[in-house]
């Protein structure tokens, strides 16, 4: 059963290939700050770097933050909150693909632009200038 009275849980996942840390730094600064704003608690960061950055197929902390997602268990909700869809992958198959691994856990995936992608909504909701929702 869910709590609602229970503030979301939230679990921050990046990707970062090179070693530079300045834009690093200001996707992690944002999804502080978005949480903040949304009242939710943080569940983690997790970040994979280098090859595994660039990989789609091979995404060590990607799978990490899954398990703790899945261990968090369905009484709360939970939310993979990444700065941007880029964050998962440039390419738009293997972010589905790995947006649909995070909805299979009973999470949704959101971005700090107020996109998401939720199970029970069949597309992306896109945030109005005001961060109010809408579908497009």
């Amino acid at each position: 059963m869910l709590n609602v009275q229970q503030p979301t849980l939230a679990f921050v996942y990046d990707r970062h290939a090179t070693i530079a840390t300045g834009m690093l730094r200001a996707r992690m600064d944002a999804c502080t700050a978005y949480m903040g704003v949304k009242g939710w608690d943080g569940g983690g960061r997790w970040l994979d770097v280098g090859d595994d950055a660039l990989s789609d197929d091979r995404r060590p902390a990607f799978d990490a933050m899954l398990r703790t997602v899945h261990a968090a268990g369905g009484a709360v909700q939970r939310v993979v909150l990444v700065h941007d869809w880029d964050r998962l992958s440039r390419d738009g198959h293997a972010c589905g693909l790995l947006t649909r691994r995070v909805l299979l856990l009973g999470a949704w995936v959101e971005t700090t632009l107020g996109e998401r992608v939720r199970a029970e909504v069949p597309w992306t909701e896109r945030a109005r200038r005001n961060h109010a929702p809408t579908t497009a």
